[in-house]
Parts: C-alpha cells; structure tokens; sequence
C-alpha cells in the first residue's frame, strides 16, 4: 500500500449518482471515471456493495453485476474480516440490538472495515447524526475508528475528476 489515498465507495453514492447528477445517459464520462479510476487503484467498493447493488433491476444492477470481478468490488481479505468483528463489536455496545442487527447484516460495517483495515477514506453521503439518535450511520462509526468519510465530490475533487 502506498501513501496515495484510496476511497471506498458506499452503495448509496452509485444510487444517488445514477438517479441525479451523473445518470448514466447525462454524464457517461463519470462512469468512464469509474472504470479508469479503479484502474489506477484509487478507488474500490465492497464485494457486498455490489451485491446489494445487484438486487436491482435496472440498469445500474446490471452495470454492477458487469464489473463484479472487474476490481471494482473487493472480497474482504483476512484483515478486513477481522476488522468486521471489531465493528461488529462495537455497534453490538453502542446500539440497541433492533438498530444494530439490520446495520450488521448490510454492506455498510464491511466499507468501514474496509476502511479501517486498508486505510481507506469513506465516501457516502451519510451524514453525521447525534449520539442520542439509535440508527447507525457510517460516519459516526467511522469517527469512533477515525476513519475519514467524505461525500462524493469531496473525492471527485481530491482526484482531480474532470467531466
């Protein structure tokens, strides 16, 4: 691993780039960016992001369902699952069991124990909530793992995209 910072990307940031801003028929480039961008080994997504992405039927199911093995979505290696548990762990003290269990069981602890084993940036557009509220969102676990989650445009930035 080099010092260059790598981002993993949340479900939510395909979702939302498909249904706004950068639909795959306004703006193509973004997902050439994609493409080329996971090829320099900047970014990457979770192997379970791409599944929960692949339960759709539209058309970005099957734009997931065609990268599955295209280095775009990674299997957890060894680190990663141990980093899971210590995730898991957590969320299982912070929260309720009704909160914590649907959080566990989503694609969401793997990015950030993706985040915390390969040092990787989070990219979601999950904002940050008060520790009264009970639903889990990323970037309050990420702050307890400090973990640096960014939105979308944060990284498009940060990488120098230009569409």
């Amino acid at each position: 691993m080099t010092d260059t910072v790598r981002y993993c990307l949340d479900a939510n940031i395909f979702i939302s780039a498909k249904n706004g801003p950068y639909g795959f028929d306004i703006v193509p480039s973004f997902w050439q960016w994609i493409d080329r961008t996971v090829s320099e080994g900047k970014i990457y997504s979770s192997l379970f992001v791409c599944d929960e992405l692949c339960k759709g039927t539209d058309y970005l199911a099957g734009w997931a369902k065609e990268r599955r093995s295209s280095g775009l979505f990674v299997e957890p290696s060894k680190s990663v699952q141990e980093a899971y548990g210590l995730v898991a762990e957590r969320v299982l003290a912070m929260y309720e069991p009704y909160s914590a269990q649907p959080f566990l069981d989503g694609a969401d602890p793997w990015m950030i124990a993706h985040g915390i084993a390969d040092r990787s940036t989070l990219v979601s557009f999950e904002a940050l909530v008060s520790p009264r509220k009970t639903i889990v969102k990323i970037p309050n676990i990420c702050q307890v793992f400090g973990i640096r989650p960014v939105s979308t445009y944060t990284m498009l930035r940060e990488c120098g995209a230009r569409f």
